[in-house]
């Protein structure tokens, strides 16, 4: 009997991502856990469960509180031996507690976003931990932490294969070639650049525990972008005034897509912040990425900025605000 594969999921885009691999790797059966947080399930996430469900044998999406013990529910509907395990959140918890219970031939990793790009991030070391904590994982059998993961994976495969990162040897991943246009001077219909209409688009990114210091921050931001829309996060729970929002089940990237082939006499100026959504469609055609950097401490700190860093050598902008 064949052994499946099981990948396991924390976002949509890490589950679109697997969706890629699986469609990469088939006929090798695949078997998926999609793993949210209470405060993040929403449409977004089911609508990304449900088309990488369509590719698996068997599936599971459980819903989880922050900082509980493990519920026995994460591993009811799964199994106990596999080919491979893929995974991106080589920091979490929960993802250590599953691999923690399963035995497998292969573990591989693939992205998870920006904190992929910089060293410092949390997938990169083991974090500090309480004596109470130690305590908790040992009585949950966690075995691993982020760097036995990190070592364990055998290849990783990246949207960004210009970059180092969390394991190697990396392996390039491919999820909008096909359905943005192509480069300018391969399309006899293409449109000529100057006589392209500009559309401003803010990203959304909750930095903040409280929702008054975000709103505060983004309408900051939209003072001095005067952006023609705003594209929420999916975390968000605040409304941000002034300004016409885009609704969409669909991830940034997927929507982006889908714009690019609908409107082709558009140009789309991107401004974020450190969005992996931004980094993600910077190489698109007919789209231009902004990074706005405020003058405010947190954007001045090590993490903060080595991401604008890296922005520049990607040649995306950087603004201070």
């Amino acid at each position: 009997m064949t052994l499946p594969d099981l990948y396991i999921c924390l976002t949509p885009l890490q589950a679109l991502i697997a969706a890629q691999l699986i469609r990469q790797t088939q006929p090798q059966p695949s078997e998926l856990l999609m793993i949210c947080y209470a405060g993040a399930d929403n449409e977004k996430f089911r609508h990304y469960f449900r088309q990488t469900q369509a590719l698996c044998r068997r599936s599971d999406y459980t819903v989880i509180e922050h900082g509980r013990w493990m519920p026995p529910r994460l591993r009811r509907n799964i199994g106990r031996h596999y080919r491979t395990v893929r995974l991106a959140s080589v920091d979490n918890d929960a993802v250590q507690y599953v691999v923690s219970h399963l035995r497998f031939e292969r573990l591989e990793t693939f992205d998870d976003g920006t904190a992929n790009l910089y060293t410092d991030s949390i997938l990169y070391r083991n974090p500090p931990m309480s004596a109470f904590r130690k305590l908790r994982r040992a009585l949950q059998g966690i075995r691993y932490q982020t760097e036995d993961l990190r070592r364990l994976s055998q290849c990783h495969y990246t949207l960004y294969p210009e970059r180092p990162n969390i394991a190697a040897p990396t392996v390039p991943l491919a999820l909008w070639q096909d359905n943005t246009p192509r480069r300018a001077g391969t399309d006899i219909n293409e449109v000529n650049e100057s006589s392209l209409h500009p559309f401003k688009i803010l990203l959304g990114q909750p930095l903040f525990d409280r929702a008054e210091d975000n709103i505060a921050l983004f309408a900051r931001l939209q003072r001095h972008v005067r952006a023609d829309a705003y594209f929420p996060h999916p975390r968000e729970h605040y409304t941000l005034p002034d300004i016409a929002y885009l609704h969409s089940d669909l991830i940034f990237e997927d929507y982006l897509a889908q714009q690019l082939q609908k409107q082709p006499a558009r140009e789309f100026h991107i401004y974020h912040l450190g969005s992996s959504a931004a980094f993600n469609v910077h190489a698109f055609d007919r789209v231009r990425v902004h990074a706005l950097r405020p003058e405010e401490p947190l954007f001045a700190n090590p993490t903060w900025t080595q991401l604008y860093h890296i922005q520049s050598q990607l040649n995306i902008p950087v603004e201070t605000v």
